[in-house]
């Protein structure tokens, strides 16, 4: 018994030794999936990350008042998120597409799913609030996947960012773990999870099961939120899809596309999609009416009843 027990061991170990260092650090494709590539465009800004370091991102300019951040997945970068910044940018939002250190070719970090990417995202969002040209204007994020839930814990952490649209973020790194190896790698989850895990803390010395989407989902209910889910076991289990569900608290939007997988709704329902996400960033970045305009709008709306019941 132990001469089969200890092979197969050994076997298992490297086979998640090697995983593990994949999913670390794996490949970037631009995944574009048609979209205008923005580049050639785009204001290219070095973000400042502690003392010594930074992260690339690129700035679309708008004319509308208003900030969007968007936050990539796992094994992306920012030109993922040009599928969305296409149609975002034709209402006029100034966009903000920052590159996770992970994400990047040179002096490139671990995947952590959260600890690097959270400092990342921490980091943009204190170099918006630094630029004058932002002064006074609505900050939202949008983001997907991992993205969407470091998006969580970082709006969670700052009352000035007015809404937040997410596509399939995970619930908790616990689960995507888990997740991952069930739905991607085809192995149990036990024992397979708990030593992925433990080989990411020493690669990385970072618990890539820490973060907790959920927790801060509930620390940011009530206000502005958009969520996106899948309602088809790809990538992350219906069990995380209720999770977040039960974590959105009253009022928020929650659209669940059964018929697509992980973030797979633009490509499945581009117009709902795109209607969808418009009209929430229309509502909830816009300045309100000045008081004088609301005024008058008042009087506008009471004057046209009051003509209407004279006529009828």
């Amino acid at each position: 018994m132990r001469k089969v027990l200890v092979p197969a061991i050994s076997a298992l170990l490297v086979f998640l030794a090697g995983s593990a260092w994949l999913a670390l650090y794996p490949g970037v494709p631009p995944d574009t999936a048609g979209a205008p590539d923005l580049d050639r465009g785009a204001e290219h800004v070095p973000i400042a990350v502690g003392e010594d370091d930074h992260l690339d991102a690129r700035v679309i300019p708008g004319w509308r008042p208003g900030v969007i951040v968007l936050f990539h997945g796992y094994a992306r970068d920012h030109r993922r998120m040009w599928r969305y910044a296409e149609f975002l940018r034709r209402d006029g939002w100034t966009l903000v597409l920052p590159d996770f250190r992970s994400s990047r070719s040179a002096s490139r970090k671990p995947t952590t799913l959260g600890f690097y990417e959270t400092s990342d995202a921490r980091a943009t969002l204190d170099w918006v609030a630094a630029q004058p040209r932002f002064a006074g204007q609505r900050v939202g994020l949008f983001a997907e996947s991992l993205g969407g839930s470091v998006a969580f814990v970082v709006a969670s952490e700052r009352p000035g960012v007015a809404a937040v649209a997410v596509d399939c973020p995970f619930a908790d790194g616990a689960r995507a773990v888990a997740d991952g190896l069930r739905f991607v790698a085809h192995v149990p989850a036990w024992p397979c999870a708990p030593l992925a895990r433990l080989l990411g803390r020493l690669i990385t010395g970072h618990d890539p099961g820490a973060l907790d989407a959920v927790a801060a989902e509930r620390v940011y209910a009530g206000r502005p939120l958009l969520l996106i889910q899948s309602g088809i076991e790809d990538r992350f289990s219906l069990d995380e899809v209720h999770a977040l569900e039960a974590g959105a608290g009253p009022g928020a939007e929650q659209w669940l596309v059964a018929d697509a997988g992980h973030n797979k709704a633009w490509l499945l329902h581009r117009d709902e999609y795109e209607r969808r996400v418009r009209a929430f960033f229309r509502a909830h970045l816009a300045p309100p009416a000045a008081p004088a305009a609301a005024a008058a709008s008042r009087a506008a709306r009471r004057a046209h009843h009051s003509h209407a019941k004279e006529a009828a």
